[in-house]
């Protein structure tokens, strides 16, 4: 394989030293590289699927690079993803899964975009939480990319508080091979195998894998995790370059619950499930697969990306919260096309054009998988073998979009941008029967909804110098219900109620950016309010229905800095402090939002000692601050507001190139042994507890050849 130019920079993150990156020429070669190896450049790719120098985009975009990714040696994404200001994962039980809380309370709804090498990884009509873990993170990643605030006209539903990019290593310029071993507490285990080659001057292939196995610290939170990668570059001529990606991983991970104070107090390590549901032994198992192939050109003066794909994944798991404890069950495939051209114009201008289809089918099943009789208030049995839904529906969305950028004077850019998006349900009930089916549950007919949504985009970016700019920047954004808010219903609620419309989303952003010799600096002001909030409201027979009646303003400031005090230490803070209230509610109008950390903060010390070279020792201060416990802002007995006071931890991380071929790594989260809450919440009149995992260790060893 022909080596491409060599492009020095540091991706967006606080770890200083450069590396170098082979990819794809272009846009990426307007860059000075004689510029960016005096200074600290950083480039990025998620805004437009083309290299581009942070300073000449007017948004929020930051990320972690390769170094820092190794330096962590992460069992999970959250443990990198949270050293970028203003974002926070939160691991959930210790196990894969996770919730978000980025410009955002901590929350499980639809408001992120995940993406791995600019992919989707889920259909907006089937959203999931946890879909960070159908990337290949524990196999194959080179950086990841947080673009936040509404995303670009490159991204639709869900691109509404910021959009995650997981990108994957790229073949390497000659063959390699990586072995890698990381043992820890609780039965933790990860081993890793990567390798490269040249098949000729024209292609090569990387093969990764990787296998998982944790015990857990709480009981019944372990987990099983297989992954298996493998990436195809040709390239077919000068400038035009075919790349092939086979993702497919497997999971299974026990299921535990949230704690009541009692067990809070009394037995951290517990489950948090009755004997009877352990009984059960409920299980999360996920299967994941997807095929893609990226074909991109560049001439002088245009770039042009296609990129289809075809993504599968099943996600079947018990619903332990529900006394009859029923099975679920649901199975998705999508075929998708992302198209795109970006045109260069006299003047300094250029014009990016689009479209973006996506036919998603999707199968979803809940059953009674045994006998079961609940007693109490609202008593009621169960057979074996009923069913509470099954269903298909087919979803198609059709998106074109348009982009402009403008250099209105040397320093001044404008960029203007649009997309339309059109999406369709067909909803097919397989139970044949209608209306109130028992339980609680309500089954409704065949149904098509049609949903439709224009997002215009605005931006100026002013650059102050060479190394610094400021810009000011505009964006809408919305998400779509899904196929379960709308067709899944119980009694409560009116089975003849229409379609919602789309969730809408409205970013202003003010921010300055610089990329000094020593310091790298990114400050951000957001004000983002999501208006046509999806809620529940009632009819005159006093049942519910979704309808858009609510308003929530967000808002906050993030500064992020980045300093090489010398060739030993560096230094990167990471601080966010926001503030999320209800402006428009049925029941909450000018409450806080629950959940919603009043600060996040991260701060990294890395030392790289002369007197032991190869060694680069880091000591890290997570910090969450207060929130509410519930959205209407409760007191207990005593007129206390129920808040969580959040937690600060600190972690220790090693890295030790021992030679050119042997690397060591280690770590020690939570050295000081911190009881806290990872999350904590109040209902029913209770307050239920996330306990946050105990000083564990982990050590581990790299081999290349």
């Amino acid at each position: 394989m022909s080596k491409q130019k060599l492009i020095e920079f540091t991706l967006v993150t606080g770890l200083m030293a450069p590396f170098a990156a082979i990819g794809s020429e272009g846009p990426a070669e307007r860059v000075s590289t004689e510029h960016a190896k005096d200074n600290l450049e950083r480039i990025t790719v998620t805004a437009s699927r083309q290299r581009t120098l942070d300073t000449d985009l007017a948004m929020s975009l930051q990320g972690v690079s390769t170094e820092e990714l190794a330096l962590d040696s992460g069992q999970h994404v959250a443990e990198s993803l949270n050293s970028i200001s203003g974002v926070l994962i939160d691991q959930l039980s210790g196990g894969q899964g996770h919730k978000a809380a980025i410009r955002m309370p901590m929350n499980t709804s639809g408001y992120y975009l995940y993406l791995q090498d600019n992919i989707p990884l889920q259909s907006p009509a089937f959203f999931n939480h946890n879909a960070l873990w159908w990337s290949s993170f524990n196999s194959n990643i080179a950086t990841m990319e947080v673009l936040k605030g509404a995303g670009t006209a490159l991204y639709g539903s869900g691109a509404v508080a910021a959009t995650v990019n997981i990108l994957s290593k790229e073949v390497a310029g000659s063959d390699q091979t990586d072995m890698g071993l990381i043992l820890g507490q609780d039965d933790y285990a990860k081993v890793q195998f990567s390798h490269s080659s040249i098949l000729s001057g024209t292609q090569g292939i990387r093969v990764s894998a990787s296998y998982l196995t944790n015990d857990g610290w709480r009981d019944h939170t372990g987990s099983e995790r297989a992954e298996l990668t493998l990436r195809h570059e040709l390239e077919l001529e000068n400038n035009e370059r075919l790349v092939t990606s086979l993702v497919i991983s497997d999971l299974e991970q026990e299921m535990a619950g949230n704690l009541t104070q009692a067990l809070y107090d009394n037995d951290k390590t517990n489950s948090g499930l009755s004997d009877e549901v352990l009984a059960s032994d409920p299980l999360r198992k996920t299967k994941y697969m997807r095929l893609s192939s990226h074909w991109d050109k560049t001439t002088d003066s245009s770039y042009f990306s296609l990129i289809p794909y075809y993504r599968y994944r099943t996600n079947d798991y018990t619903a332990t919260w529900n006394k009859n404890m029923p099975k679920v069950e649901s199975e998705v495939h999508t075929l998708g096309l992302l198209a795109l051209a970006n045109f260069e114009h006299d003047g300094d201008s250029d014009t990016s054009v689009g479209l973006d289809i996506e036919l998603t089918e999707g199968d979803q099943l809940s059953y009674q998988p045994l006998d079961y009789t609940s007693t109490g208030y609202r008593a009621d049995t169960f057979i074996k073998g009923e069913r509470f839904y099954d269903d298909t529906t087919q979803y198609l969305s059709l998106s074109p979009y348009i982009q402009h950028k403008r250099e209105l004077t040397e320093n001044l850019d404008l960029t203007l941008g649009a997309r339309y998006d059109y999406g369709q349900y067909d909803f097919n009930n397989h139970l044949g029967v209608y209306g109130d089916i028992g339980h609680g549950k309500r089954s409704v007919e065949d149904r098509t909804d049609n949903f439709n949504h224009i997002s215009p985009k605005a931006s100026l970016n002013y650059h102050l110098s060479q190394d610094s700019s400021l810009y000011l920047r505009y964006a809408n954004s919305f998400r779509l219900p899904t196929a379960s808010s709308l067709y899944h219903l119980t009694i409560k609620d009116d089975g003849n109620a229409e379609a919602v419309d789309p969730e809408i989303s409205d970013t202003y952003e003010l921010g300055f950016k610089a990329n000094w010799q020593s310091i790298s600096l990114d400050t951000a002001v957001y004000y983002m309010d999501v208006d046509d909030g999806i809620v529940r409201a009632y009819n005159d027979a006093g049942q519910r229905y979704l309808t858009n009646a609510a308003r929530v303003i967000h808002q906050g400031v993030e500064v992020s800095v980045a300093w090489k005090i010398n060739e030993q230490l560096n230094l990167s803070t990471a601080y966010s402090r926001s503030h999320h209230e209800f402006d428009q509610h049925e029941a909450y109008s000018g409450n806080e939002m629950a959940a919603a950390p009043e600060h996040i903060a991260n701060v990294r010390l890395r030392y790289k000692p002369e007197f032991i070279q190869g060694l680069t020792s880091m000591l890290e201060i997570q910090s969450v601050g207060e929130y509410w416990l519930d959205d209407a802002n409760s007191q207990d007995d005593e007129g206390i507001d129920r808040i969580e006071d959040g937690y600060t931890i600190a972690n220790i991380k090693a890295l030790y190139q021992f030679s050119k071929q042997l690397s060591f790594n280690a770590r020690v989260l939570n050295i000081t042994d911190e009881e806290y809450a990872q999350e904590a919440s109040y209902r029913y009149n209770k307050t239920f507890y996330s306990p946050g995992a105990p000083r564990t260790a982990y050590i581990g060893v790299n081999y290349q050849w």
